[in-house]
């Protein structure tokens, strides 16, 4: 035992100095900002590192009893994982069928069905092309751009769902002046929608709690303006919705003009400003998945506030946080430009 912990010990220490430093790391970019993939990163590679500090030390404890509870525990954790992986193409074909029939057949709704058929055909068309023309330098070649392009996309993917799980970590303070309610569309141009409705409520649930606890009363900013298929501002809408759940009428300001998430932000900020609100002691509320993008457009605009999700119906969830990344990939599409340049320079060098 001690000649095995003597080999190991060198190893374990140092992972045990980079889980400190790492974990040290990544608490302290979640209090500056959870909002960023950053803090995803930085988290997936402490819980990495975790994990390899824990493989070191049951081999240095080298006790029989301990390594079969541990590697019990990991066949727990990746049995589920890898039949998740395994069943993903089917999953994301039978949700998006769900989502088929239960919402309108938009491009962003067919997201989950489309990526399902995607992750069967491609796979199933290389192994046809290949079988066609053997040995072939261009579909090997393309082979291996596709392998790089999701792996990176996976990479990215986890990053964004460590990131979308830190986010729902937070629990806000009972000190708010104003809670920002982001529009999204009227049923029928008139009425607020579920989804909307649920925002709304979040808001409402937050200013009810906070009065019973502190006897302080916060404002709610309706913020959305008239789409062109819509007969009202969204705005105006939603302060009818939230006057009908009992708000008081001077608790509520209207944003009638902003047409997007930015917008939200930019245009609530100037009447926030023009009331002498004070723009630290505030929250916005949107719906769970849109909580992390909203984020970034708050901060956009100066605005340093957290927010808070009203829950999705899971079935809509998996597209919605897919609509998500790809908007997130979109913000950075230089950067994700470069690195697909990149992987296909380096592909190339290598089938030379």
């Amino acid at each position: 035992m001690s000649r095995l912990f003597s080999q190991v010990a060198g190893p374990l220490i140092f992972a045990l100095i980079l889980s400190a430093i790492l974990t040290y790391v990544s608490h302290r970019l979640i209090q500056k900002n959870r909002y960023r993939l950053l803090c995803g990163m930085v988290a997936n590679l402490t819980l990495i590192v975790y994990f390899v500090t824990l493989s070191l030390a049951m081999i240095a404890i080298n006790q029989p009893v301990l390594e079969s509870a541990y590697l019990i525990l990991l066949a727990l954790i990746a049995i589920p994982i890898i039949l998740l992986i395994v069943a993903s193409a089917y999953l994301f074909i039978f949700n998006g069928l769900i989502v088929w029939r239960r919402e309108s057949h938009s491009l962003g709704n067919v997201l989950t069905l489309v990526i399902g058929i995607l992750l069967i055909a491609v796979p199933a068309g290389f192994r046809l092309l290949n079988s066609w023309w053997p040995n072939s330098k261009p579909i090997a070649f393309l082979q291996n751009i596709s392998i790089l392009f999701v792996l990176y996309l996976v990479f990215w993917v986890l990053t964004f769902i460590t990131s979308f799980v830190i986010t729902k970590v937070f629990r806000p303070k009972s000190d708010q002046e104003y809670a920002i309610v982001l529009g999204s569309g009227l049923i029928g141009g008139t009425k607020v929608s579920p989804l909307l409705g649920s925002r709304i409520q979040a808001a409402i649930d937050l200013q009810k709690n906070q009065f019973n606890q502190t006897g302080k009363m916060l404002t709610i900013v309706m913020s959305g303006g008239q789409g062109g298929d819509e007969k009202l501002a969204e705005g105006v809408a939603m302060k009818a919705y939230a006057l009908e759940q009992g708000v008081p009428e001077d608790k509520i300001l209207v944003d009638d003009q902003s047409k997007n998430t930015y917008e939200n932000m930019l245009f609530s900020k100037q009447l926030l400003e023009e009331h002498g609100f004070d723009l630290k002691k505030g929250i916005f509320a949107t719906n769970d998945y849109h909580v992390f993008r909203a984020a970034g457009y708050a901060r956009l605009v100066g605005l340093d506030i957290n927010g808070i999700g009203a829950k999705t119906s899971s079935y809509f969830l998996p597209n919605a946080l897919i609509r998500e990344y790809i908007a997130i990939l979109l913000n950075h599409k230089r950067f994700h430009l470069i690195m697909a340049g990149v992987m296909v320079f380096m592909s190339t060098l290598i089938f030379i």
